[in-house]
This record gives C-alpha cells, sequence and structure tokens, in this order.
C-alpha cells in the first residue's frame, strides 16, 4: 500500500519548490489560454502559440516571468522579421528556409552569442511553414507576423497574470522553502564528501562528485529571492522583507560551506580514519543540519558545534582544517541569522 502511494507522491524536493502549486498554476493557466484564444478570432488561427506562451513564462517570480515574456516577444519579431522579408522576396523553397534560419541564427549571436533563443528558431520556421492568406487568397507575411505576436503576446498575457495571482500563494513560505531546498542539497553534498574523505581508492574519484550541480541549486534559490526582494507590485511588510534579507545571508553561508566542502576534496591525499578530528566536526556538522529544519526554525537551538577554544582553532594550519574551521563558522552565522527572523 506504502509503494502505490509512493508513486503518487512527489519527492520532497519537488514539494519544497512548491511543485503543487505550480501544477494548479500550470493547469488553470492553460485552461484560461484555451479558452481567451478560442474566443479571439484571430488568435483561434493559432493556438500552439497561445498556450506554449503560458507554458513558458509560467515562473516562479513575477520578475522572472515578465523578462521571459519580454525575451520571447523580442526573439518572436526577431525571428519574424529575418525570416519574413526573405519569404516576401524569394518565396517559399528550401533556400529560403536555409537562409532565413541562418539568418535568424547570426543576429541573435550578434545580440547574446551565449546563446539563440529557441523561439526565434521555431518562429522561424512558423514563417515559413504556417504563412496566412489575405482577403484575396494571396500570402501575407504581415498577417503571419500579426497572428504570430497577437497569439504568442495573449498567452504572455495570461502567464503573467496567473504569476502575479498565485506570488501571494507562492511568496507567504518561499524563504523557509527554499531555504529548507538549499539545505537538503547541502547535507547531500557534504555526505559525499565525507564519503569521499574516507574511502580508499584513487582521488581522482572526487572529481566525479556533482558540485556544479549543487552551486547552481543555491545560485538559483539566492537569485530567486532577490527577484522578490525587488518587486515593488506585492505589499511586503517590515517582517517579511527583513525575512528575505535573512535567507539571502542564509544562503551564501550554506554556499560557503559546500565551497569549503568541495576545497575539501582537493586536501586528501589518503582515506581518513575514523577517529579523525577534522572528520568528526565535519559528521557533527552534517548530524546537526540533517536534524534542524528552517519550516521549524526552533530546531536551530544552539547546539555549541565549533565552539572550540581560540588557542585551539588558531592552532589549525593545515588547509583541510581551516576548510572546516571556515564551515564551522558559516553553521555558527546560520543560528544566528535564524534568530532575526520575524514571526
Amino acid at each position: 500500500m506504502k509503494s502505490i502511494l509512493q508513486i503518487f507522491r512527489l519527492k520532497k524536493e519537488a514539494v519544497l519548490l512548491d511543485s503543487r502549486l505550480y501544477i494548479l498554476k500550470a493547469m488553470l493557466a492553460i485552461g484560461t489560454g484555451y479558452l481567451l484564444g478560442r474566443a479571439f478570432t484571430v488568435t483561434r488561427l493559432d493556438m500552439i502559440s497561445v498556450l506554449l506562451g503560458v507554458m513558458y513564462n509560467l515562473e516562479p517570480t513575477n520578475l522572472t516571468a515578465f523578462k521571459s515574456g519580454v525575451n520571447q516577444l523580442l526573439a518572436s519579431v526577431l525571428g519574424a522579421v529575418t525570416t519574413g522579408i526573405l519569404v516576401a522576396l524569394l518565396g517559399v523553397h528550401v533556400f529560403t528556409v536555409m537562409l532565413g534560419m541562418g539568418l535568424t541564427m547570426f543576429i541573435a549571436l550578434k545580440i547574446d552569442y551565449r546563446s539563440i533563443p529557441p523561439v526565434a528558431i521555431f518562429t522561424s520556421i512558423y514563417m515559413t511553414q504556417y504563412i496566412q492568406s489575405d482577403a484575396l487568397g494571396n500570402p501575407s507575411i504581415l498577417l503571419t507576423i500579426r497572428l504570430r505576436v497577437l497569439a504568442l503576446g495573449l498567452g504572455v498575457i495570461i502567464a503573467l497574470v496567473y504569476n502575479y495571482g498565485f506570488s501571494f500563494f507562492y511568496y507567504r513560505k518561499i524563504a523557509v522553502r527554499r531555504l529548507e531546498y538549499t539545505k537538503g542539497q547541502c547535507v547531500s553534498m557534504l555526505k559525499q564528501t565525507a564519503q569521499y574523505l574516507t574511502s580508499p581508492g584513487d582521488t581522482s574519484q572526487g572529481e566525479d562528485l556533482p558540485f556544479p550541480l549543487i552551486f547552481n541549486d543555491v545560485d538559483t534559490v539566492w537569485s530567486q529571492l532577490k527577484a522578490i526582494r525587488q518587486e515593488s507590485s506585492l505589499p511586503f511588510s517590515t517582517a517579511q522583507m527583513n525575512n528575505l534579507l535573512v535567507a539571502e545571508s542564509i544562503v551564501k553561508s550554506l554556499k560557503a560551506i559546500v565551497h569549503m566542502a568541495y576545497d575539501l576534496c582537493y586536501t586528501r591525499k589518503e582515506a581518513l580514519l575514523p577517529g579523525d578530528r577534522d572528520l568528526m566536526q565535519l559528521q557533527l556538522l552534517i548530524e546537526q543540519l540533517e536534524r534542524a529544519s528552517f519550516l521549524h526554525l526552533s530546531s536551530f537551538a544552539d547546539s555549541g558545534i565549533g565552539q572550540k577554544e581560540d588557542e585551539e582553532e588558531q592552532a589549525y594550519e593545515s588547509r583541510r582544517q581551516s576548510s572546516i574551521s571556515v564551515m564551522l563558522q558559516e553553521y555558527r552565522n546560520i543560528t544566528a541569522n535564524i534568530k532575526k527572523f520575524s514571526a
């Protein structure tokens, strides 16, 4: 019975990232997109663009959703204009498709050499495969561009409305939920680090640890909290704004702990023995983080972790010992910041 329930249950990480609310928001938003798209005589001709516009712009924060929507519209206009001009001059054939795609990619890379927007590529193909006709039955590039922009624009607007509406539910506990998610990623990485430090074998195994993924997750959480704090459209109280600032500081401390774990992997020359003092400190840190929960702030009671005499800590000279010392200090910073959370 438990295994059957497990099939229909989201993972803890997904719950902490508010996936349930996201699924509900997506269902309501795409349903609204379908109804409104069918209601207008123009957009009903391109429901795919309407519905994709909705789904591509459902974001955790209003600021990122707005930026995403604007970027999608600009990329769509780029693909439409570049390919549309070629189609108007040369007609539709294999060389137009090739040149349109090449020109779109060239201009996109001139604007931002790091990436090519998928929407620009889609619109370039769209302009050669979904050409609209005017009242006389003649192919019309302008009508095709109008259809694409209006259909996508409707989807973007619907997504922005739902993002804003649901943000009142998302933002209530987003700080502690994101912190708990980040803490879980941090604990997972610390466990893998401890296992690597104690396991015999080739030291190159440390290169396979997923530190880049963890750093990316931590940076994403930090950027989301910062984006929420910068939103002027929501009536944040002084206490809520304070909690967001505290959460950002805690995320930085968790990131510093992961950085030190990364550094520890490069200090290993041989496997550490179970009684090694540094290893015991690391394992104690893992235990404290596992027991504590940002969903229950009182669980971060002062534990005295790392509270050794200053002379003894200053005697640490090795790189490994310095990393452990920094990790313990960052944990103390976290427990200190917990007290700053407003009820």
